[in-house]
């Protein structure tokens, strides 16, 4: 039985909580917040240093900053996380393994990143070029990098692919900033709007350089478009004389992105017992850890 801890309890702590209890090899003990949450296994942040009862900590905390403010708190234990934050994950992964000495922290672990950049590595053998599609659905990290501004109330991202794209993609073009809209909801305080604004479309590595749309809404609105979680992704490589395709279509981001991460999370005690240690993400771990059935 793996005892799992839940760090974070947004969306995809529920996922995390309600897939837990599907399984019958793992054992949920506690739900960490910052927040004082209604919940029979709920602890405080300040008390994670102190816990010696769980296993793995499987971390659905924002990849925006939150994360990344527990480093050192989570340093002593093994931990799982689907860090999306794609320009950062090397310094992420090096901040960890500077750190990470006796435990093990399996990072980036979703779909994308996560499942899609297997695909990216295996589908662009040969290949000339190699472009991801995003959308249209929900992007929790983008999502939750738009809650960070002061005076957001709340707030939620839709990625659209652009209404011509497979043509961009005959072009060879791979530049997600050119096939990609991104279409924002916030709720805020009425004198901020004119600056969140500014902040949103100006913000690296988010929506800077992307089309992006800022809709002002209520925070009743954002509540209801939060009930929308679908999103999709999509793989396409080129090359001479082929094309490679990989699509994953999800009724619920979070929820698969807690399948993924449950199913790193069981592997997780056969990868420290072969010696593996520090941080690894989806190209480090062989696929035979992960396996549940014949494949070959």
């Amino acid at each position: 039985m793996l005892k799992i801890a839940i760090v974070g309890y947004g969306n995809l702590g529920k996922s995390l909580q309600k897939e837990t209890e599907k399984d019958a090899n793992l054992q949920l003990v506690a739900v960490y917040s910052r927040r004082n949450i209604q919940h029979p296994l709920y602890r405080p942040m300040k008390e994670l240093t102190k816990a010696t009862d769980f296993d793995v900590a499987m971390l659905a905390l924002g990849s925006y900053s939150d994360i990344e403010e527990y480093i050192d708190e989570l340093a002593p234990f093994d931990t799982v996380d689907s860090f999306d934050t794609h320009y950062k994950i090397a310094e992420y992964k090096a901040r960890l393994n500077a750190v990470k000495k006796d435990a093990l922290a399996l990072i980036s672990v979703g779909w994308d990143p996560g499942l899609l950049s297997l695909a990216r590595a295996v589908f662009g053998i040969g290949a000339t070029n190699c472009t991801t599609l995003w959308g249209e659905g929900v992007s929790q990290g983008h999502s939750n990098a738009i809650r960070s501004i002061p005076g957001v109330i709340d707030a939620i991202q839709f990625t659209v692919p652009k209404p011509d794209v497979r043509n961009l993609i005959e072009q060879g073009i791979t530049d997600g900033k050119k096939m990609h809209d991104r279409i924002c909801y916030v709720a805020c305080i009425e004198s901020d709007k004119e600056d969140i604004q500014r902040q949103i479309v100006t913000m690296p590595n988010y929506f800077e350089g992307y089309d992006t749309q800022v809709n002002f809404v209520t925070a009743q609105q954002v509540r209801e478009l939060k009930q929308r979680t679908h999103h999709r992704g999509q793989v396409v490589c080129r090359g001479e004389g082929f094309e490679a395709n990989c699509t994953v279509i999800l009724k619920s981001n979070p929820d698969y992105t807690a399948k993924i991460m449950l199913a790193y999370a069981k592997a997780l005690p056969r990868l420290k017992a072969d010696g593996y240690r520090g941080a690894l993400d989806v190209l480090d771990v062989p696929l035979k850890y992960l396996a549940t059935r014949e494949v070959l």
